[in-house]
Parts: C-alpha cells; structure tokens; sequence
C-alpha cells in the first residue's frame, strides 16, 4: 500500500500543509437479536427485553503509507536547538532536513503508516427491566434498570496487543540511571480470543422518572439516568489503531536538538565530520528511513520479538488493559410544563449531565514529571547515556539528555493510552420554550437555552472540529484538572423562534370574509413561515504560536504550551470589530521551562455569534376540489448578515503579528456559509 508522500508547512492559511493521501476500507456487519415483552398488570406496565449483538469490522485505514514529513525552520535558524523563528520552513525542504516525528500540523508528521486489513469482533449483551407505575390519577412513576456487557474488541487472528507498566521491558535497561538496571513497562500480546481491554462487568444503569398532574393544566416531569458509552465509540481502541496492525517507520531527523542532521528526506545515519555543509554525508543513501524502508505491520510476529518492535516504534500507542476506565455520562432534568390562556403553552426546563471517565483518543503518560522542570536548561544537558538495547538512534548513543532519564518511561519517546478514560465533563442548563397555537391557523415557538459546559477535554476527534475554530488542546497531561475549562463547543446562549402562518384574509377569514370567485382566490391563502436565530460565539482559544519553548524543543513529551495572560488586563477592552476582536495585548509569552496561565479555552472570549433570518411567503390557490397550486418564495440569511469565521487566536510573541486578533473572512463552506440566497419553487397538487 502506497500513497504520495506529503510534506507541511507553518504557512499562514495552511497555506503547504497537508493531512496526507488517504486509503480506507470498510466492510462492516451487524447481527443483532432484541427480543422484548410487554405485561400489563394493574397499574404497572411491565417491560422486559435483552439485546444480543455481534458487530464484525473488517477496517483498515492511513494517512501517510509513504510517510509526512514536517519543515519547521529549524535547520536555518540561528539558534536550531532553541527555534528562535531565524530560520525559514520552505528553506528547511529544499534543504531536504524534516522535523523529529511529531505532531505538527493536525496529525502526526516524521513518519510513515501502514495498517493491516484487520478483522475485529464486538460481542455485546444487554437485558433491562422497566416499571411504569401509575401510582395514582396524578402521579406517574417510571422505574427501570439496564444491565450491559460490552464486549470489548478481539481480532480473528489475535492481532492486538496492551500496555502493561508491571512488566519488566525486555529489551532496553539502564532506566534508573545505571547500566543493566530494569526498565519497567512493556507491550504484551492477547492471548488466543482474547480482548485489548477487559470487559466491564459492572455496567449497571438505572432509570428513574416521574410525571405529576399538579392540575388539569400543569405537569411537573424529572428523571435520571446512567448511560454507559458504548465501546465502539472510542475508535482508537479499533484493532486497526494497534500498534502491530498500523506499522509505523519513524524518521528520525537529529538526535542532537537539530544541532547535526541524523536524516535527510535523500539518506540517513548522517554525519557532519567538519563545520561546514561539504563536510556533511549519510552512510546510508537508500531514502529518508533507511535501508529497511518502510515496515509492513507485522501482526501476530513482530520481528525479533514484540518488545523491540514497540521499542524500534519509539512513541507506541497501546490499550489500557491494565488499569481501564469505562465512559458513562449521568443524565438529570427537571421539567415544569403549564398550559396559558390564550393558546399558549410554556415549557420551562433544568437539563444537565455529567462525563465520567471520557475518553481521550490517545491520553501521553510519558511526559516529564512537573517537579523537574525547575532543571530548566540542565533537562538537555547531554549526559552518558545508561540506555542498552535501544533501536531507537535518539535514544542509544553515547550520550542523551538529562531530562530523558527523568521520564516514566526513559526507553520510548512517548507512550500514549487509546481510549483512556482519562477526563471528564459537567453540563446544565434552563431550557424555556413557548409555543402559541393560533385559531386560524397556524403555530409561533419560541425556544430559548441558557447553558455552561465545562470539561477537560472536548472530542475524539479535534482534527474535524474546523467549525467551532478547532479545540483547546492539553499543555500538560500531568495535571488534567488544571485543564478544565468551558468546552470548546459551549454554547452559553441561544434563542430561536420558528412560525408557520396562515394570513387571516379571504372567504371565512377575519379580513374580507366576504370575498368569493376570482377576487377570493388572489387575496386568500398566503401565509408566511420562517426562522430565526441567534446564538453567542464559541468559545475562543488561545494558542501559543510563536517558536517552540525550550522544553517543547527539548523532547519531552511537552508540547502545546499556552501563552501567559497579563494580570489585570481587560481582554474584551478596545475590541469587538473585525479588525481587533479583543484586546491583544492582554497575552504574553510562556516561560521557557514551564506552562503559560492562559486556560485550555478562555472563558471571557468568544468568536462572532449567529444571527440568522430565513423567512418564506407562499399562496395556496384552490384550482377544484381535487386540484390545487402553491407558489413559495424563499429567503435564507435575509438581512445578509455575513458569518464571520473566528478571529486569528495564534499569538507569536506581538500583540498584532500573525493577525492575532483579527478576522479575516468569512465561514467558506457549509450551510452556515451562505450569503442571502433567494429561491422560487412551485408546486401542484392533485
């Protein structure tokens, strides 16, 4: 399997980056059997049931078989070990010098993927019980509870492996800082049919309800209940995504902090033998990763053996088996409904929910443990290096970084968990709606929410989040709670009010009732119809996207630093126009060996909001009785209002580089990126 390889850039616009050349396939096949009984007895109506689900998922899927490679500046910089932002990213590829594998762009760079056609298996079963209860004429009681196993994934040829920290590597020593000392931490293999994470037996989910009848005209409803995310879902955990099953070939650029090139996109095992660029050559010639080329996943035998491939992988993404957390989200509401004179009616609502255990797509447990970082500089200083037996170049010369021993795990570069159950989020919310059914037809409804999401992390996938101006990424996964903060898709405030409208003119109408023949027919049956809404911005996030910080650059599973912000500033002051949405000036740089104070997602900025107008007029004509014609006239975005994509939030050091603060255009695509569009259409009916 090949695709092109693709290199990325830092453009502004993304102008030269790219995700790579796709390749997927799919076949997936569902049996499911849900047997269920209904029994009335008295005030109880009984519900009993089962589900019983086998999901098969032949899937295979990359990005990057022939490899992403990333040009950053670094090799023209002045200062490479540092990026102090000297040096040129296009100049960096003609040069033919990439970046260490990372993730640059919005996936990961400095590699090349290629993935297995893998044959999972989910084997699910459920049985619930439900009671609702008509306790009296007034009071209504539902009572249910849910018992789930969900079968975790297995692969028809035991293709999966795990993380297992209590294991002894087996192939790298050295890690306490001495020759032979034991490293600890390892992959294992499944054993024959067995599972990547175990099964959760304890997946019990009540059901609670109740409805009461206060008086012929008000209702007051609440309920509660426990959901468990089905493991589908966390799509990291897919025998596809495993280690053994998505070959991955790192390239490895330097293994000096861009001092010396280590690889080139022509050659690799490089040298620099003078001080000069005709001083430089590689012993080995044969392309960007090698003599080996690119590694094809070897499944249930990796070569020598499981410890040195995931070894030779260097930043290995493994399923949790040993420590698993299982997502459920509880659900709570109240709810006060009471029919008004009239013809309206009033729906007044608190709805809130909360998050345990929310998977992550891959959640990096090898980053370097905060209490060192006070080292600063003393982190890259080159001591001998005690690691044997690693096949990684950055990881087995003669000497290696300090900081390096001081991570959990000294013999990988990253160790990531998939579909760890490492977050968590709170929401709630007043939902208001007001409906009015009109005597002559027709219906207005108002709806309004008021809400606050809170979380520490947003989606499995934030690489598709464009439309919310992507996600607030975690700076440091050592301390998830500092990275609660709104969500990136909160949505604090919305208002809607939708109306369909029959004119009250014509025969029979309350204006020009008397009207008959030709006159009746031109002034009778128009109405109108339409929508409006409006809807505060999604919260803003603030990214730091001047030259990588020292620890960045420093390789030690930190990255995504956030700016700091200036105590005291207003960040709303001066702002509110497209050519300065906030004040600018309220953000500086992060410090070199440490985390900047701005939040994951800022919780005093947002981008522009929605304020949209779709209206309709249309004539209903009566031509007999059988035969009728409607004519309609339709308007989206009626007033024009432009949809502003969300300001410039990169901020590189200066309070107006990059265009920090500024929006530049519009939404390009989608159908919130429509300008006023007017359409005909016409109907016959018979």
């Amino acid at each position: 399997m090949r695709t092109p390889p693709t290199p990325a850039f830092p453009f502004p616009n993304d102008v030269g980056k790219s995700q790579g050349n796709s390749a997927i396939g799919d076949h997936n096949t569902q049996y499911n059997i849900s047997p269920a009984l209904t029994m009335i007895r008295g005030k109880h109506t009984l519900q009993a049931g089962a589900q019983f689900e086998i999901g098969l998922d032949n899937y295979f899927q990359t990005n990057i078989a022939s490899g992403a490679f990333a040009f950053a500046g670094n090799w023209t910089s002045s200062s490479p070990s540092a990026a102090d932002g000297s040096g040129f990213a296009f100049a960096d590829f003609l040069l033919g010098l990439a970046q260490n594998q990372g993730s640059f762009v919005n996936q990961t760079e400095g590699v090349a993927q290629v993935p297995a056609q893998t044959a999972g298996r989910q084997v699910y079963r459920a049985f619930y019980l439900d009671d609702t209860f008509r306790v009296t004429n007034k009071l209504t009681l539902n009572l249910g509870l849910r018992y789930e196993l969900q079968g975790t994934w297995s692969e028809r040829f035991n293709r999966l492996t795990f993380w297992n920290p209590a294991l002894t590597n087996a192939t790298v020593t050295g890690c306490s800082g001495t020759a032979g000392s034991a490293c600890p931490g390892d992959a294992s293999l499944v054993s024959s049919g067995g599972n990547n994470i175990p099964m959760d037996k304890k997946a019990f989910s009540p059901r609670l309800g109740f409805a009461y009848a206060l008086d012929q005209k008000t209702v007051i409803r609440g309920g509660y209940g426990i959901f468990f995310i089905p493991n589908y879902v966390s799509f990291g955990l897919n025998p596809d995504n495993d280690v053994v099953n998505l070959a991955t070939t790192g390239f490895n650029a330097t293994t000096d902090s861009y001092l010396t090139p280590f690889s080139t996109l022509n050659g690799t095992n490089c040298t620099l033998a003078g001080t000069t660029f005709a001083s430089f050559s590689c012993a080995d010639t044969s392309g960007p990763f090698g003599a080996q080329g690119i590694l094809l996943p070897p499944g249930r035998n990796p070569q020598p053996n499981l410890s040195a491939f995931v070894a030779a992988n260097g930043s290995p993404t493994l399923a949790p088996h040993a420590d698993p957390k299982y997502g459920y989200v509880e659900q709570y509401n109240f709810d006060i409904q009471r029919q008004l004179p009239a013809g309206f009616f009033a729906d007044v609502a608190y709805a809130g929910s909360h998050g345990v255990h929310l998977q992550q797509y891959s959640t990096h447990i090898n980053q370097i443990p905060d209490s060192f970082l006070s080292q600063a500089a003393g982190l890259i200083a080159q001591v001998p290096n005690p690691l044997a037996g690693s096949p990684k170049p950055n990881l087995n010369g003669p000497t290696i970084a300090a900081g390096q021993l001081d991570r959990r795990y000294p013999q990988y570069n990253d160790v990531n968990l998939a579909g760890f159950g490492c977050c968590s989020s709170t929401y709630n919310s007043l939902q208001a709606t007001v409906t009015r059914r009109f005597a002559g037809g027709g219906t207005m409804l108002v709806a309004y929410t008021n809400a606050k999401l809170l979380s520490n992390t947003d989606t499995l996938t934030s690489w598709l989040e464009s439309t919310t101006g992507s996600v607030g990424q975690v700076q440091d996964w050592n301390n998830l709670k500092g990275e609660k903060s709104l969500s990136s898709q909160d949505v604090s405030q919305r208002l809607v009010i939708s109306y369909v409208l029959d004119l009250p003119f014509g025969h029979g109408k309350r204006f020009a009732a008397g009207l008959t023949g030709v006159a009746n027919k031109v002034v009778s049956g128009w109405g109108i119809d339409g929508e409006t809404a409006f809807q505060r911005g999604f919260p803003l996030k603030i990214t730091w996207a001047g030259t990588a910080t020292p620890l960045e650059a420093a390789n030690l599973g930190v990255s995504n630093v956030r700016p700091n912000v200036v105590s005291g500033c207003s960040k709303s002051a001066g702002g509110g126009h497209v050519g300065q949405w906030f004040n600018t000036s309220c953000f500086a740089a992060p410090p070199d060996w440490g985390f900047g104070t701005e939040s994951r997602v800022d919780s005093t900025l947002r981008a522009p909001g929605t304020n949209n107008w779709d209206f309709a007029v249309f004539k209903r004509t009566s031509i007999t009785e059988r035969v009728g014609f409607e004519f309609r006239t339709e308007f989206f975005n009626l007033f024009n209002h432009p949809p502003f994509l969300p300001p410039a939030t990169g901020f590189n050091g200066t309070a107006s580089g990059n265009g920090f603060g500024q929006i530049t255009g519009t939404v390009p695509f989608g159908a919130a990126a429509q300008e006023r569009l007017i359409q005909f259409a016409a109907k016959l009916v018979f």
